[in-house]
């Protein structure tokens, strides 16, 4: 097996291993993969970029202390899998490419995994059905790129990351466009009285309605060449203190204000959904702190507070 593929191996079983711990030895693990411990951390720094999408909610998290790791956030990998068609679908077109791609899988664990969900799901793969759900998976695209055509509304059931929530809206479409290989549909949200970014994998359920989009006249389609989230004046402004290994946030996110205390950062930035800060303090396992706005503040401390109290329970 490649040098490659036994890093992709060991980033594999690196969460699961650390996960069943709770907190690992670095030399430990190290010995237990074969490997040195420099090169365990530079692999596990790699998991934080590893997640079900590029958005920072959903990545995987560690936190090192001394010579341990523990996994803060495991992107769900925790949660028993349960997949609709589509997903199973997706998931076994996947594993057929890496079965079909020659020094890809390794010890036959593809053609198993492809076995049971094939099994499980009642599918079976032929190249017709492959191309069909294939061209089922851009739908949205096709849907969004029609709307924009014919200036018609759309009906849409959208999931919402931060939220964990789906919502159901009528949109007025502007323009399609991708920023790191997603695409997105902009447009007016009448719901939210205002123009918004829908990621096109996050539909749920979509539909043209039979009456014209109506788009205010001061409405332009907007710049994405700086990226997708573009701070707005009307934006909630947040002071947040981000401990070791949370600076990323800074880089990530354009910031007001930047300033170095010892080992943190305190920033300031504006945020349009307040949700995703209470999302990213409680994912932080304590180092990340809203420090303003106070309501927000005492919010996420009451959220942490009432799963201390669920998990007592248990």
């Amino acid at each position: 097996m490649t040098d490659t593929g036994d890093k992709v191996t060991r980033l594999l079983a690196l969460v699961p291993y650390v996960l069943n711990r709770g907190v690992a030895s670095i030399s430990e693990t190290a010995e237990a993969f074969g490997i040195g411990e420099d090169q365990l951390r530079k692999e596990l720094e790699m998991l934080w970029l590893c997640g079900r999408s590029s958005g920072p909610e959903d990545l995987i998290d560690l936190m090192f202390e001394g010579d341990t790791v523990s996994v803060t956030y495991d992107g769900g990998l925790s949660r028993p899998l349960k997949l609709n068609a589509t997903e199973a679908m997706t998931l076994a077109v996947a594993l057929r490419t890496l079965t079909d791609f020659p020094g890809a899988t390794h010890g036959g664990a593809a053609e198993r995994a492809l076995a049971k969900i094939e099994t499980a799901a009642g599918l079976h793969l032929d190249t017709a059905a492959v191309d069909i759900q294939l061209a089922a998976q851009d739908r949205w695209l096709a849907l969004a790129r029609r709307a924009l055509t014919d200036r018609r509304a759309v009906e849409l059931w959208y999931y919402t990351a931060t939220r964990d929530e789906s919502t159901h809206r009528i949109i007025d479409p502007v323009q399609v466009f991708t920023v790191d290989g997603i695409a997105y549909l902009e447009a007016w949200c009448r719901r939210a009285e205002g123009m918004r970014s829908f990621r096109l994998d996050r539909f749920e359920n979509a539909q043209l309605l039979d009456e014209p989009a109506v788009i205010p006249a001061d409405v332009a389609p907007k710049d994405v060449t700086g990226g997708v989230y573009r701070p707005a004046p009307e934006h909630l402004l947040v002071e947040l203190r981000l401990g070791p290994g949370w600076h990323w946030v800074s880089d990530y996110y354009p910031c007001e204000a930047v300033h170095e205390e010892s080992d943190a950062q305190l920033v300031s930035l504006r945020v349009g959904d307040p949700a995703w800060v209470a999302a990213l303090a409680r994912r932080s396992g304590g180092a990340v702190s809203v420090l303003s706005p106070a309501w927000l503040t005492r919010s996420v401390v009451a959220d942490a507070e009432a799963a201390l109290a669920a998990y007592a329970e248990q």
